[in-house]
């Protein structure tokens, strides 16, 4: 469908796409937005996950991972990550017409290879940036639907770190007049969402806090060769090390306080560095992955416990993201935060594991609308030019 034509229609359906940090797969998510009155309502109508297979998935982390990238695999992966997203989709979108459920558009975030939310100097300037890659003109050739991409790069452009960028997306999706809410994000990279409530004089808030379910992947895949710690058994079954957990978070993200952290920071090299540190200290496997787990605990903690201290509104923590599954993460959470009661997004009708996906289909809604977004939280003032995130890819037309 042309653009023109889907800008006519009342009532939209969005098919969000999100691969995120740790590469395990696409999920996708189909919302239906609806103008009422100078609202919209949002319905989540159905998701998956297509898992990407290990020569993929392997492919993503060794780009996304090695300092100097060759540009032929670059090139190469983000029309294999486009071929792949397309195809995944357009199976979705095929099975959703069957019920009845006609798409008008695709919302892809594409893959992360790199994020460097600090300036750097390149040639005179000194500049920061994110790329993300799969092709949504891929995307768009395999679905015939309009693809919205490329989410970052407008707040970039105005000074922003490219992230946290899903604020404005999760506060339409989360945010509540009664009860204000903390989403805590498990996913690869650990990170909050705060949504004070109507009656509390608080600013929304958001940032990363540490690494999520990333570093201890890279932990289990290298003492175990398992892709992952399977319910946090092994880290239940060891013992934490406050010795080389002081270490952990003595690392420089944590002191220079930036909103925004990746595999740049919590990746291999990084994993190799707490690998040499249990080895000095005769720790067991077990024993490091529950050190690493605590890291990612303590991480959430430090950047939350002033919003639950402050706000006494807070009356639950909602996770989301694969950390869900992890019970040395949600045992720990619920020892820490003895005064909420901590669950998921299921309670308010979102799938964990789709979030991510469900917010980028809220962000392709409102760039199709030329709706500005707020980008800029956590005591900013809010800017007094915001942009229109995103960018639009058409369909390729038949020739009549």
């Amino acid at each position: 469908m042309s653009l023109n034509r889907t800008l006519e229609k009342k009532s939209l359906v969005v098919l969000g796409l999100n691969s995120g940090t740790s590469a395990d797969g696409l999920d996708m998510a189909a919302l239906r937005f609806t103008p009422y009155g100078h609202a919209t309502h949002i319905r989540y109508i159905a998701g998956r996950t297509r898992r990407f297979n290990s020569n993929l998935k392997q492919l993503i982390h060794r780009l996304a991972d090695t300092e100097a990238i060759n540009l032929d695999e670059l090139i190469g992966l983000d029309n294999t990550l486009g071929i792949f997203s397309g195809r995944a989709a357009a199976s979705f979108i095929r099975l959703l017409a069957a019920k009845h459920v006609t798409v008008d558009a695709v919302a892809s975030h594409g893959q992360t290879i790199r994020h460097l939310p600090a300036k750097r100097k390149v040639g005179p300037n000194r500049v920061h940036g994110t790329l993300q890659i799969g092709s949504p003109e891929q995307i768009s050739a395999h679905t015939g639907k309009l693809v919205v991409a490329d989410f970052r790069q407008a707040d970039v452009a105005l000074g922003g770190e490219g992230a946290p960028i899903t604020v404005e997306a999760m506060r339409q999706l989360f945010a509540d007049e009664r009860e204000s809410r903390l989403i805590v994000n498990l996913g690869g990279i650990a990170n909050y969402f705060y949504f004070p409530s109507d009656n509390v004089r608080h600013r929304t808030r958001a940032e990363d806090c540490g690494p999520g379910n990333v570093l201890c992947d890279l932990i289990s895949t290298l003492l175990f060769n398992e892709r992952y710690d399977r319910n946090g058994r092994r880290a239940l079954s060891g013992t934490v090390s406050e010795q080389l957990l002081a270490r952990l978070l003595d690392h420089r993200f944590f002191k220079r306080r930036s909103l925004s952290t990746g595999r740049e920071d919590f990746g291999p090299e990084f994993a190799k560095i707490i690998l040499a540190l249990g080895k000095r200290s005769h720790l067991s496997g077990e024993d490091l992955l529950a050190t690493t787990a605590e890291l990612t605990v303590r991480s959430i903690i430090q950047r939350t416990k002033t919003l639950v201290a402050r706000d006494k509104n807070i009356r639950s923590l909602y996770l989301t993201g694969g950390g869900v599954r992890n019970k040395f993460f949600t045992r720990r959470l619920k020892e820490c935060f003895t005064n909420l009661k901590v669950g998921t997004v299921k309670e308010l009708g979102y799938d964990p594991d789709l979030v991510e996906a469900a917010s980028f289909a809220v962000m392709g809604y409102d760039c199709l609308r030329s709706r500005p977004v707020q980008t800029r939280f956590n005591g900013y003032r809010e800017p007094l030019v915001q942009p229109v995130l995103g960018r639009i890819v058409q369909p390729p037309q038949t020739r009549k």
